[in-house]
């Protein structure tokens, strides 16, 4: 066990009830209840008008480590008995481009999921004529084991010279839905902070070794009250602490922020979820962190070839949350309004919706709002993430929490 741990208390009262719905198994109920412990000053930190203190509270970043006192918490979604429902595209193009003479591999473009079958069948109608240019509109077809099938319309376009991309595959994820392309709009960060933060709101960063050498001092003097990290990675079958974290925790630290971390995940089993959280909570020993671990998941495209089901993903987020609690360390979800409405059941964890929008449009409840991706912000050169953090959570409109769907 981590000896350097902030310890809080925690209390659990968990009621877990199962019922079959559009996605298969929902949560329906599910308690969750933390308290809070004492917050943590921001000094030297300028509020603007309005804004009824300076002090911004902490999360419950790390549980007990008394397990006489408190266990982790274990949910679990089991498979529908039953399969009534088609499998779903994910991520997919409207075109795809192919270099003449290129061999044509339908599943190397897109992304499905079933809810219950961990493997699907992929059937292409139509013909591509890979050493002739031309454009060759197929159909593809997903079909589970149960028969329910699912079919989009796509173009393939045969070319000689590689054309410039316009869009990248259509797809509900985050970060990777953006086209590289498309020019978006730079904004300062003093303009974001004199437009989202109020006496509960507070705004903050998220970053990675892309985001280079940080001037974390800077980043401090410019307003900002937290950075998130990111951690780790795993993906392509290899894990890795992020290059620069070791470096941005130490900085981000002495400037006086407040500190969150994240992993990039693509575990697709019990053993490599046990063994990667391990490793994630001996990069965090001795240090001290203010908000829950952010799981973060995001390979959509091939998702199929994790030979996953949807109960499966839910499964590896409910470990996730479960391996860093035993290691006392409270956990959350990063995901955009799309997948926690049609793949992810976090139920009461708490959730950093990624959503880029002037607006946020999910309609639960969320903690962290990443709204921008272009922000500029001095101490970093170029893009950062940009957050807002409700130390309180927000509902938009008002509408209460829906525990049965995130």
């Amino acid at each position: 066990m981590l000896k350097d741990l902030k310890i809080k208390a925690l209390s659990l009262s968990l009621c877990l009830l199962v019922a079959g719905s559009s996605q298969g198994c929902m949560l329906n109920a599910n308690e969750y209840k933390y308290i809070p412990t004492t917050g943590s000053t921001i000094n030297g930190s300028t509020t603007p008008a309005g804004t009824v203190s300076d002090t911004v509270p902490s999360d419950s970043s790390q549980a007990s480590e008394d397990t006489s006192e408190t266990a982790p918490t274990t949910l679990h979604m089991d498979t529908p008995a039953v399969d009534t429902e088609a499998p779903v595209f994910i991520s997919y193009p409207r075109t795809i481009s192919l270099q003449k003479g290129k061999e044509f591999v339908a599943d190397d473009y897109v992304g499905y999921m079933d809810n219950v079958d961990r493997e699907v069948e992929l059937k292409v109608t139509g013909e591509v004529d890979v050493n002739k240019v031309g454009n060759y509109p197929i159909q593809m077809t997903i079909t589970d084991d149960a028969g329910n099938s699912k079919s989009i319309d796509v173009n393939v376009s045969v070319y000689d010279k590689k054309p410039t991309p316009t869009k990248k595959p259509t797809t509900a994820g985050t970060k990777a839905s953006t086209s590289k392309t498309t020019k978006k709009p730079k904004y300062n960060f003093a303009d974001y902070k004199n437009k989202y933060e109020t006496g509960n709101a507070f705004i903050g960063i998220d970053v990675s070794k892309y985001q280079g050498n940080i001037d974390f001092n800077k980043v401090k003097e410019s307003g900002c009250h937290f950075v998130i990290l990111r951690m780790a990675i795993y993906n392509n079958g290899t894990f890795g602490i992020d290059t620069k974290f070791e470096e941005n925790y130490k900085k981000a630290k002495a400037a006086g922020l407040l500190i969150g971390v994240y992993y990039y995940s693509v575990d697709n089993t019990e053993a490599l979820m046990k063994e990667h959280c391990a490793e994630l909570a001996k990069a965090l020993e001795g240090k001290q962190i203010d908000f829950p671990v952010a799981y973060d998941f995001e390979k959509w495209k091939g998702f199929q070839k994790l030979k996953m089901n949807l109960s499966d993903l839910n499964n590896m987020f409910y470990l996730f949350c479960s391996e860093m609690e035993r290691y006392g360390y409270d956990a959350m979800i990063y995901a955009n309004p799309y997948f926690l409405r049609n793949v992810f059941k976090p139920g009461a964890y708490k959730i950093w919706l990624a959503d880029w929008k002037t607006n946020p449009t999910y309609e639960g409840k969320f903690y962290f709002w990443q709204f921008s991706a272009t922000g500029r912000i001095a101490g970093i050169s170029g893009d950062v993430d940009v957050n807002v953090y409700y130390p309180e959570g927000r509902v938009v409109g008002g509408k209460t929490e829906d525990k049965s769907d995130g």
